[in-house]
């Protein structure tokens, strides 16, 4: 699990690399303005998001997007081409998109037997997909979760607080978490929201919460959010 995470992580920081490198020689005039111009339409998004999916070897879902992104290019980048030729051929979306829908099947199956986590941290990451985690830590001192396009359900019901307490930095994108923990935490949310959200959805009563073990949610929520909550 924590390779798919560190891939995820890398192919998301690689496409922000690449996306402000890009803006910045637009703003400089090294490219082109019609190029430039294809570059920054909302198609290329697509294109973004199949060049994630590529870097986390997920390659049924790459070809989705890629394709559908290429099909909303080709008039920008060839206004003489008969696009509706190609919408022939858009069955062939449903079959990546079944291919897709297999291997990423698999791929969960194989994510959930490997959800449990006893390190002090965790830094989980969730694009364009979703999973489960069980933290069974002795000495928890916190970490990250973040969420683009995406999911988390993080449970730290088992967990042990260290004793300066933890901190999580939570970042949701298009996307949500879910943080499960004990009853008896002191839990402090310090999260801002843009257009989403981070609810306390806790049961029980105050007089149970212990000041001694308090967890820390800070970060940011944009289209997006979470909810924390306790059994």
């Amino acid at each position: 699990m924590k390779k798919c995470a560190a891939s995820g992580r890398i192919g998301f920081g690689i496409v922000l690399l690449l996306a402000g490198l890009v803006i910045l020689a637009g703003n400089m005039d090294l490219i082109p303005h019609h190029i430039y111009r294809v570059i920054m339409s909302w198609p290329m998004i697509l294109v973004a998001i199949a060049m994630v999916n590529f870097l986390r070897r997920e390659w049924g879902t790459g070809l989705v997007f890629l394709a559908i992104g290429t099909y909303f290019l080709l008039p920008r980048l060839a206004p003489d081409f008969p696009v509706q030729q190609v919408w022939k051929f858009w069955p062939v979306l449903l079959i990546l998109a079944g291919i897709a829908f297999i291997t990423n099947r698999s791929k969960t199956n194989i994510t959930m037997e490997l959800n449990s986590n006893t390190d002090e941290t965790i830094d989980e990451v969730s694009i364009f997909g979703g999973h489960m985690s069980r933290v069974d830590s002795k000495n928890f001192k916190g970490g990250k979760i973040t969420s683009i396009f995406g999911g988390n359900e993080v449970n730290l019901t088992n967990a042990r607080l260290s004793d300066q307490g933890a901190v999580i930095d939570l970042t949701a994108i298009f996307g949500g978490s879910k943080i499960i923990v004990p009853r008896d935490w002191t839990i402090k949310n310090e999260v801002a929201s843009i257009l989403g959200g981070f609810t306390d959805k806790r049961v029980g009563s105050p007089e149970s919460v212990s000041p001694s073990k308090t967890l820390v949610i800070k970060g940011v929520t944009i289209l997006g959010g979470g909810e924390l909550i306790s059994y």
